[in-house]
């Protein structure tokens, strides 16, 4: 599978961001090819 990565910014200072954008921050999304390697190469898998 892909490895996956929360995305940044849904640690504090919740309150006067609109509840769309905590929403979109909740989703998990793909890491970047670089990330990607580095982490597969920590697992072992690479």
């Amino acid at each position: 599978g892909k490895i996956m990565h929360e995305r940044a910014g849904k640690r504090h200072l919740l309150e006067h961001k609109s509840s769309r954008v905590t929403r979109r921050l909740s989703q998990e999304s793909s890491a970047k090819s670089t990330v990607t390697m580095t982490a597969k190469r920590m697992l072992g898998l690479k």
